[in-house]
């Protein structure tokens, strides 16, 4: 099977759904810090602002994009607010901005580079570990620690203790993949000290509540800032800086997290499932009663093509059909991918019906009532349902799919006959 990387679509879904479940939410308003015509500006109006490169080895013709999910209606469809075509290596992006928000600027295929989209002129020059921005009265503070030191120099050592600890590893094996995570389980730790030093002062310092605001919102350390503290923080910032695009985004990240919960608890193990419908490659719509009726054990897989921890999942899924298909066990996998085309191109990537042998089905997109029904937020999601209708499993991963299914099948063929 072919595996991917992640595609920006992915990493913005995995960023929604780690703010919702942080309960942080990242507004901004002109900084304390700012110039006071930047701020009466910001205020006041729209004001100018470029971005502005010249990166060695950058091909002509490749596109920049510049994208804001806190101003898209919906973050998994974020279009972007500016573009551009570089020429000699150079670009230039402009626009209008009101307040100073978190941006991402796509490099063509060559990656990302991140910054606070407010009034003025940024620069992209190379960094030690690629692109960087500089330049803004935000941007070089909240994203900083991409030229530390100490910072490059952890990133470099927990990038090659995953490369020499993956190299050649059959991701099937659990033995071999888990000596693999312990051996680096160290420099990440490490990597993540270096970055959760830099936020800490931001974040508890005597900075204004937009940059504090905005640091918080990359911040992943769970530890010093958990949900409860981060509810907190939220709410003073609110209080000073009153209405925000990031600020409406999260309160309605929180609301969906909360509806997400009360579904979670629904759909819990010993719950009833509820039934849904969804549509083969042919049309045919294909309930999931259906699939229940005929089978003892039944997966209920959402996935997409963009998600790559999903596809990440399908060599395990493979081993775990084949062997226990026979006993009565099936996939009922539903694709949240709005593009038919998408769907059917990433099956085909994945070995076809060779190596996705289960009922494939697609019911486009989270708002979809396959996702809506059983609060379907992030990728991969799963429902292991038994004969009877009775939730048995819920996100499962890897190795534990094989193990709750063994287990299950063992259960119903070892019952005592009626």
């Amino acid at each position: 099977m072919k595996s991917i990387a992640y595609t920006t679509r992915s990493c913005l879904l995995a960023a929604t759904v780690a703010s919702v479940i942080a309960l942080s939410a990242c507004n901004a308003s002109a900084p304390d810090s700012a110039p006071a015509q930047q701020a009466n500006a910001t205020q006041a109006g729209s004001a100018a602002y470029s971005i502005r490169g010249t990166l060695p080895d950058l091909p002509d013709g490749t596109e920049l994009k510049l994208l804001v999910p806190s101003l898209a209606t919906d973050p998994l469809h974020v279009e972007p607010v500016a573009s551009a075509t570089a020429q000699g290596g150079a670009f230039v992006l402009s626009g209008q901005v009101q307040q100073a928000v978190p941006a991402v600027l796509m490099v063509g295929n060559l990656g990302s580079v991140k910054l606070v989209l407010e009034p003025g002129e940024l620069r992209i020059e190379q960094g030690p570990l690629g692109p960087v921005a500089k330049g803004g009265s935000l941007t070089e503070r909240v994203y900083g620690y991409l030229e530390d030191p100490a910072y490059v120099a952890a990133f470099k050592a927990n990038r090659e203790a995953n490369r020499k600890a993956f190299e050649g590893v059959d991701e099937t094996d659990e033995a071999a993949m888990k000596v693999a995570r312990e051996s680096v389980a160290a420099p990440f730790a490490a990597l993540s000290k270096v970055r959760n030093d830099y936020d800490a002062p931001l974040i508890d310092g005597n900075g204004p509540a937009l940059l504090k605001l905005l640091v918080l919102s990359e911040n992943y350390d769970w530890k010093c800032y958990d949900m409860a503290r981060r509810a907190q923080l939220l709410a003073s910032y609110k209080q000073e800086l009153g209405e925000h695009p990031l600020i409406t985004q999260m309160e309605q990240a929180a609301a969906d997290y909360a509806k997400t919960q009360q579904l979670a608890e629904k759909f819990g193990p010993g719950k009833p499932y509820a039934d849904i419908e969804a549509v083969g490659v042919d049309g045919k719509v294909v309930k999931l009663s259906e699939v229940l009726a005929r089978n003892k054990l039944v997966l209920l897989d959402f996935w997409a093509s963009w998600c790559g921890p999903c596809r990440g999942e399908f060599p395990h899924l493979l081993k775990v059909y084949r062997e226990f298909h026979a006993h009565g066990f099936e996939i009922y996998a539903v694709s949240l991918d709005e593009d038919k085309a998408d769907w059917t191109k990433a099956m085909q990537e994945e070995g076809g019906s060779n190596d996705l042998p289960w009922i494939n089905l697609q019911a486009p997109g989270f708002e979809d009532k396959a996702a809506q029904t059983y609060g379907v937020v992030q990728l991969p999601q799963n429902y292991l349902i038994a004969g009877d209708g009775t939730i048995v499993g819920v996100g499962m991963r890897e190795w534990d799919v094989e193990r709750a299914v063994r287990a299950q099948i063992k259960k119903v063929e070892d019952a005592p006959a009626r």
